[in-house]
């Protein structure tokens, strides 16, 4: 098979990669470990020989031009998917029969997968898993083009209906409080009794329908509309800025043991058990190893 495309290129576009990742020049020549004016060289090779402007350079550092940022996404793309052939071909040597690539959230990863990985394990000694994190509102995104052979992430329902579910587990929210917060006292919380308080929330471009369903749950059962002080990216974040006493959040029970010294964690008694960690999958997909699998986990449950 002929190759047109100059291979060069493709080492010179992972060097970008981590120069964007770290918004340092310096950084990035440390962490892979080439001199400045070496890494400075290959990126202007790389900006010449495609006639685009991927970086901008000032004595602050490095930013993005449009061009840098339009393209990195299908390099990190092509990264990932390059980690995931590098693993295929590691377990091939390990006389692995097939790899299973599931794509979760970081609090599945931490609270489900290792399970899952085990089990499978156990089940099917030749199968691997190959992890890696995904937002929950992309999961459907890399199921249905195929990236992906499981998603998990947290939502009970789904937006593409080629596209099937399983819910793995449905918690009710608990509360985390500041050390020294007035409800702190209480043993156990009502919804009602949050009513007045900032809240820290997930941001909801990351888990649309996990944020969605956490303000219908304060809406509907407790009568009020959370006031929102912070939207951050992940759950430790949440737990951050509560340890800090800038506002209070709902996560899932499962954090009950993860909870840091900081904070103090209460049940909401008349809360729902509505946040539901949920697999999807594409059976458009062909994989028979995808399937043996599933059939696996259906008959568990």
């Amino acid at each position: 098979m002929a190759h047109h495309f100059d291979h060069k290129t493709i080492r010179q576009l992972l060097l970008f990669a981590v120069v964007a990742e770290t918004q340092s020049v310096r950084k990035a020549a440390v962490k892979l470990n080439l001199s400045v004016p070496s890494l400075l060289n290959q990126l202007n090779d790389l900006e010449e020989s495609l006639n685009l402007k991927f970086l901008r350079r000032s004595p602050r550092g490095v930013s993005l031009t449009e061009e840098g940022k339009a393209a990195l996404p299908s390099i990190e793309l092509f990264i990932t998917q390059a980690e995931q052939l590098y693993y295929s071909l590691n377990q091939m040597r390990k006389d692995s029969c097939g790899i299973l690539t599931v794509g979760a959230n970081a609090e599945a990863m931490l609270f489900w997968v290792p399970d899952f990985k085990k089990q499978v394990k156990a089940d099917f000694p030749k199968i691997e898993i190959f992890t890696k994190e995904v937002d929950s509102r992309d999961v459907e995104i890399e199921v249905s083009e195929g990236l992906i052979s499981f998603g998990i992430g947290l939502f009970k329902d789904l937006d593409d209906k080629r596209l099937r579910l399983i819910p793995l587990r449905r918690e009710r929210p608990i509360i985390l409080l500041p050390k020294g917060h007035r409800l702190t006292a209480n043993r156990e919380i009502f919804l009602k009794d949050l009513r007045g308080e900032e809240f820290v929330f997930h941001r909801r471009e990351v888990a649309p329908k996990y944020f969605d369903e956490l303000v219908r749950i304060c809406e509907n059962k407790g009568g009020f509309t959370p006031r929102i002080c912070h939207e951050v990216q992940s759950s430790s974040r949440q737990m951050a800025y509560v340890s800090c006493g800038q506002g209070i959040a709902m996560l899932g029970e499962s954090f009950k043991d993860w909870i840091p010294k900081n904070i103090v964690a209460r049940p909401i008694v008349d809360a729902p058990a509505e946040i539901q960690l949920s697999l999807v999958w594409n059976p458009l997909v062909h994989s028979s190893i995808r399937d043996l699998v599933l059939n696996k986990i259906t008959s568990n449950k």
